[in-house]
């Protein structure tokens, strides 16, 4: 698949289909997700207590995070192969800001804007002005950009226990909530809104759905392009934010590993289609859900945590049959 024109009618973005629409798209992974909810709770005592859903929500809101850049990335007919190996860089970016004396607020929001400016520069940049095949540049910055981590890093993780802002932001609490599922709800509310309620969302939506058509429309095609894998890597620049603070430390070799295609799972889970055009943020809430649900399921039950990976891989590869089913 590349970013070029396309003959397929787009689909109406999943928000404005009515009731119906919505239970046909959501049907099958939100009745598997309440089969999943029952079994565990039949079978794990622990599983509906609130410091184990608590766990759940704060386990996941980093690839919750990361799914909702994806979604605009792959409504827009693309894929960014990339989130896991830039979250891993955005650690060691804000590591190595912290250690040579920039305040912890400052370092954030300096990682954060380090993330969206590769991700459009480079990723947006040869994909929507280059004409690059997406899958091509996003596959070798997902090397380029873990290889720059270790690099920076020297392959070490760098502890930032000493500055309690991180700390916060990846495993604070404002009351009885985590501040990771709070950062998360947020961001997911704005990725809705601008999704269903904008301009550009509606562009992307278009351009998804037929490029040729949305050009001939007047929207700058380009320019689309380039701000989605822009998100994308804003997106990935909160996450490794998140999960450096979680983790008390940048981890340049074993962050983030796997993230970009348990977030493209859950967003394909969610309604999303490879084929653009279709997908929202609430979907790949669903898609999430299910993912962290099943994970915690496996610990639970004292399943060997390695079996998590190939429990992803299978539900990949079920969201794309899913996918061709939707499609015929």
């Amino acid at each position: 698949m590349s970013a070029t024109d396309t003959s397929t009618t787009a689909s109406p973005p999943d928000t404005t289909g009515g009731p119906g629409a919505f239970l046909r798209r959501y049907a099958g992974v939100g009745a598997a997700l309440v089969v999943l909810i029952v079994f565990l709770s039949l079978t794990q005592e622990n599983f509906l207590k609130y410091n184990n859903i608590m766990n759940i929500l704060r386990t996941n809101a980093v690839m919750f995070v990361a799914a909702v850049g994806l979604t605009f990335v792959i409504v827009s007919q693309g894929l960014d192969l990339s989130v896991g190996s830039m979250t891993a860089l955005g650690g060691v970016i804000l590591a190595e800001l912290l250690t040579s004396g920039v305040g912890a607020w400052p370092a954030i929001v300096l990682t954060i804007l380090a993330c969206t400016a590769l991700g459009a520069l480079v990723n947006g940049g040869l994909i929507a002005y280059g004409g690059f095949n997406f899958f091509v540049v996003t596959l070798a910055m997902l090397q380029l950009l873990r290889g720059a981590a270790l690099v920076l890093s020297n392959g070490s993780p760098t502890s930032t226990f000493m500055w309690a802002p991180v700390q916060w932001v990846g495993d604070g609490r404002i009351g009885a909530l985590p501040v990771p599922v709070l950062i998360a709800a947020l961001i997911g509310v704005i990725g809705y809104a601008v999704m269903r309620w904008t301009r550009f969302g509606r562009a992307v939506y278009a351009v998804g759905g037929n490029e040729t058509a949305a050009r001939l429309a007047g929207i700058d095609v380009r320019r689309v392009r380039l701000t989605v894998y822009a998100i994308s890597a804003a997106c990935a620049g909160v996450s490794a934010v998140m999960l450096t603070g979680r983790l008390t430390s940048s981890q340049p070799v074993s962050a983030a590993v796997g993230l970009e295609l348990s977030a493209a799972a859950a967003v394909l889970l969610g309604g999303a289609s490879f084929a653009g055009g279709s997908g929202n943020i609430g979907g790949a809430a669903i898609g999430v859900l299910f993912l962290g649900v099943l994970a915690n399921g496996i610990t639970l039950a004292g399943v060997p945590s390695y079996w998590q990976g190939i429990a992803t891989g299978l539900v990949l590869i079920a969201a794309i049959a899913l996918d061709r089913i939707r499609a015929k």
